[in-house]
């Protein structure tokens, strides 16, 4: 057996006295010796790595230079000192060649024994010394990569214990991950819970992967590639080649993304608290080839903090959820120890469970047992569109449905798919996808009465959990409470309320009462005909402006613009009464001339003061005096509040008299005064006349006109006063500030003719508005097919050809938003508008899925229509 520190030598000469030389004087010098005459043999021979080759420059075979270039050219031969022996080449050029082709040294021949092993010893001792060199190198590095890694772990483990930003941990771990492995690509993918039994993986973190990838790379399978076989098996799992790999199941969608990628070999760790795996790291390499064990130690020390990170911002989720459940119950309480209103304490309720229990909407139903229904008392919904489909429901008969079925049958009920369950009233809402899943539970008394039942709905979603349950249970519980003590707060504020009637003047209860009552009147008349009320001014204000463009006669022309205008000023008062009846909506301010408006509602105003008054035999005077400079407010409100003072001024005078309306401006204010010559009032009528419902005219008086008006004047920033005195008439003066800039005041705007004949669909069932609608746009040019509603709509469709569709919301048999959705699904290439009386009301959310490009509010104006549909067409017609 060779001694292992005998340097080995491979000598290659043809010359058989040669090589005899060459290998008595190197085994005398203490070399093992291995001899050959050929250069192909010598090659074979120096793949066992001798520590020098002794090489001949001329051989039978090969020359030594090819052998040579050959010995320098292989990984495993490289590093191995060749000395080049020739008695033929011995000239400097000969040497400049044999060295540049890789040889170490070289002599020529003849050589002396001494020379040859002092030639040996050196090139040895020079390979040595590299060898040294190259391992220390080696080492170097490799102590400098595992500081790398160990400054990496620490900096990854200091970002898990000092931040709760899981997303910022998990790009810290993939940054890192990248640093020490030298990858490209690197990515962290989740499970997630509930989708068996498909696997349910998406990416939360990556680098180097395009952002399609990352979203579209959804394994079909268990097998379909290494990251669904490393969470299964929970152990690492990585592959040389993806595409090729027979242990694999690529499925042909999976295999068409990676290919589209570009990467071949991959890496997956799982990352696993304890026996559940809750994701996996994956590393990415482009080139064909394997990981190494290195490779796979670092990636499990990554996978272990990228899953104690996950399991941290899971545990710290869980607490929050907690903590937040017990701050709202802690809530809850207060408010119902408290004594609250049963109506705010069922709200509270109603929004812990949509904000707890993540559901689309909640409501608290209370029992009615002289009417054997159960009546809504509180909704929470984070749709208003679907809190107007659930609102439908305002009773709901005992047993009837599944909130009456969990009244009678005093048990909970609890439905993942309503799409399986016929008993759900609101099935419209299921078919559009808008709900999916349902919670009941009955309130039930302390007495084991059933006072009420706690409803929610969901979208789409798994099981309902045992903490789900127990905590809508408590929610139900809360609003138990609250409606047993409603009703005892009821029995005593009854019995107080009775006391105090007994006490009070009668006459003074039943006039608050009157007022009471009004003003829920209209309330309710606002909500209920508002929409109504939009078709008809539609009407109005569109043939209005449909024959102001076809007069010329100035009379008419000032009639027709008085009626356009009074139908504009309608069309903002219904808007201003829909706001008061939900929450308000800013409204910008403009330029406003004060005289300007004082002549309109002089104009607007004159049917009567001049002809009602001619008609009873009296006459009145009107006049406007002065100076004042614009202001910033709202035109149509301004025109309101001296609508108002006129009329007031007129009442005041029964047998006719002058008004004169004046104009004036101080340092910072602008100031409109109106002054009558009537009755005047006393004293304690001025002091009281801008409170509600306060009023002199008796049964026809709403007590309303000057309280509005005081209110949109405040709005203004300005003050309204009044001096008057009996006999000597009144004076209001309204006083509003003069700004440092004025907005700026769109007076008209123009549209361009439509550069082509394009063919306008409108589906509207309220003949009138489909007829005004249909007219301004065949004046604006237009080819115009109307529809009566939406089946026909989307058989007109079928038939002809269209460029745009016009149509309205609320109708008979298939809704707006039903003939949007059919439309984008068979056309999606025609733009689709609204024209609605609840413009500002629609979800932009919901807009935008179904598709519908703008929504115009009516009542609408021809300039409004004509825009909207040209910008439509205009945006639609590259796509065409």
């Amino acid at each position: 057996m060779p001694d292992r520190d005998v340097p080995r030598v491979l000598v290659i000469d043809d010359d058989a006295r040669v090589r005899h030389f060459l290998t008595t004087a190197l085994g005398a010098a203490g070399f093992a010796v291995t001899a050959t005459g050929t250069g192909e043999e010598g090659l074979r021979l120096a793949a066992s790595r001798p520590e020098l080759v002794v090489l001949d420059v001329e051989l039978p075979d090969l020359s030594g230079r090819e052998v040579c270039r050959r010995l320098k050219a292989a990984e495993d031969t490289a590093a191995i000192p060749v000395l080049m022996l020739s008695g033929v080449f011995t000239a400097a050029v000969d040497r400049s060649e044999a060295l540049e082709d890789g040889s170490d040294a070289y002599l020529t021949k003849p050589v002396t024994s001494r020379e040859l092993v002092a030639m040996a010893r050196a090139l040895l001792r020079t390979a040595r010394a590299e060898r040294r060199s190259h391992e220390h190198q080696r080492a170097a590095e490799e102590l400098r990569r595992r500081v790398a890694q160990s400054k990496a772990m620490v900096d990854v483990a200091r970002s898990i214990t000092a931040s709760l930003d899981l997303q910022g941990v998990l790009d810290r771990i993939v940054d890192e991950a990248c640093l020490l492995l030298g990858a490209r690509r690197v990515a962290i993918a989740v499970l997630e819970a509930g989708v068996e039994p498909m696997p349910g993986i998406r990416f939360r973190a990556a680098r180097g992967l395009s952002p399609a990838f990352a979203q579209r790379l959804r394994p079909l399978s268990w097998r379909d590639g290494t990251t669904p076989i490393a969470i299964r098996e929970r152990r690492p799992v990585w592959t040389a080649d993806i595409l090729t790999d027979r242990a694999l199941e690529l499925t042909p969608p999976t295999r068409a993304i990676i290919e589209g990628e570009g990467y071949r070999a991959v890496l997956s760790v799982p990352l696993l608290a304890g026996e559940r795996a809750l994701g996996a790291i994956v590393v990415y390499r482009d080139l064909v080839g394997p990981f190494s064990e290195d490779d796979i130690d670092i990636t499990q020390v990554f996978a272990a903090q990228a899953a104690v990170a996950l399991e941290n911002a899971d545990l710290y989720r869980r607490a929050s959820e907690r903590a937040e459940k017990l701050t709202t119950l802690s809530a809850l309480t207060r408010l119902i120890t408290g004594a609250a209103s049963s109506h705010e304490v069922f709200g509270a309720v109603a929004q812990a469970a949509v904000r707890l229990l993540a559901a689309r909407a909640s409501q608290v139903w209370v029992d009615d047992p002289a009417n054997a229904v159960l009546r809504i008392e509180g909704t929470v919904s984070v749709d208003p569109t679907l809190a107007e489909a659930l609102g439908k429901f305002r009773t709901m008969p005992h047993g009837d449905g599944l909130t009456g079925a969990v009244f009678a049958t005093r048990t909970p009920i609890f439905v993942r798919d309503l799409r399986l369950e016929p008993r759900f009233r609101a099935q419209a809402l299921v078919e559009e996808g808008v709900v999916r899943a349902y919670a009941g539970i009955p309130l039930v008394a302390a007495e084991g009465v059933v006072v009420g039942v706690l409803s929610l709905v969901f979208g789409e979603r798994g099981d309902f959990t045992d903490e789900e349950k127990d905590l809508v249970r408590l929610l139900a519980d809360q609003a138990a409470i609250a409606i047993v003590q409603a009703q005892l707060y009821g029995e005593a504020e009854g019995r107080r309320r009775r006391a105090e009637a007994t006490a009070d003047n009668l006459e003074r209860s039943q006039g608050q009462l009157v007022k009471t009552e009004r003003l829920r009147a209209l309330g309710e008349m606002a909500a209920g005909v508002a929409h109504d009320f939009n078709n008809l001014l539609s009407v109005i204000l569109g043939r209005a402006e449909l024959m102001l463009r076809r007069v010329r006669e100035p009379s008419m022309i000032r009639d027709l613009e008085a009626v356009r205008r009074a139908a504009q000023d309608g069309a903002d008062t219904v808007r201003r009464i829909q706001e008061f009846t939900r929450t308000r909506r800013t409204r910008s301010f403009e330029r406003v001339d004060l005289a300007d408006v004082a002549r309109e509602v002089i104009e607007l105003t004159r049917p009567r003061w001049e002809v009602e008054a001619q008609s009873r035999g009296v006459r009145y005077e009107f006049t406007v005096e002065g100076l004042a400079p614009p202001v910033a407010g709202r035109p149509e409100e301004l025109r309101e509040v001296l609508t108002n003072l006129i009329t007031n001024a007129v009442d005041a005078m029964p047998d006719g008299g002058r008004c004169t309306v004046r104009l004036d401006a101080r340092p910072d204010w602008a100031a409109i005064s109106v002054k009558d010559t009537g009755v005047g009032m006393p004293e304690e009528m001025r002091r009281r006349v801008f409170e509600p419902f306060f009023t002199s005219k008796g049964p026809r008086g709403t007590g309303l006109g000057l309280a509005v008006s005081w209110g949109i004047v405040t709005r203004h920033g300005g003050t309204i006063e009044v001096d008057s005195a009996p006999g000597e008439g009144s004076t209001f003066v309204v006083r509003l500030p003069i700004p440092v800039s004025l907005p700026d005041s769109v007076t008209g705007m123009t549209v361009a003719p439509p550069s082509r004949t394009a063919r306008v669909l409108i589906i509207e069932d309220e003949p009138e508005v489909q007829a005004v609608l249909a007219d301004m746009l065949r004046e604006a040019g237009y080819v115009v097919v109307v529809a009566k509603d939406g089946p026909n709509g989307l058989e007109r469709c079928e038939q002809e050809s269209m460029d745009i569709v016009l149509s309205d919301i609320s109708m008979p048999g298939l809704s707006g938003w039903d003939v949007a959705t059919r439309l984008r699904t068979r056309f999606p290439e025609i733009p689709i508008g609204f024209v609605t009386g609840w413009g500002d009301q629609l979800d932009p959310e919901r807009l935008t899925r179904t598709g519908v490009s703008f929504v115009i509010a009516k009542p609408f104006q021809t300039l409004d229509v004509l825009r909207h549909v040209a910008q439509a067409l205009n945006a639609s017609r590259p796509a065409s």
